[in-house]
């Protein structure tokens, strides 16, 4: 249970030259395809926040969804200027 909120911002559809903020609970195995956030805490068990500080999965580091398999298998990240394969299970410990 993830207790970390980030905030999005959200166009008014009514007046599309105001935004305001939205508060969500999330985590990287959320993003769409292409979408970028800043990781803001890695979680898990020592073994896999250590692997997953190892690749680069940082708080502060900017990561983007560059592919994701069907029926919830594998999700690929950039981060760091490399391309990472994470099961989406271990995706969901890294929180935005």
């Amino acid at each position: 249970t993830s207790s970390v909120v980030s905030r999005t911002l959200v166009e008014n559809e009514s007046h599309p030259h105001l935004i305001k903020e939205r508060k969500l609970k999330s985590n990287i195995s959320a993003l769409e395809k292409d979408q970028e956030a800043s990781i803001r805490s890695v979680g898990g068990h020592a073994t896999l926040r250590s692997r997953l500080n190892e690749l680069g999965f940082t708080p502060g580091a900017t990561v983007r969804l560059v592919a994701k398999a069907a029926l919830g298998g594998a999700m690929a990240f950039e981060v760091r200027g490399s391309t990472i394969a994470l099961r989406r299970a271990d995706a969901a410990f890294i929180e935005i």
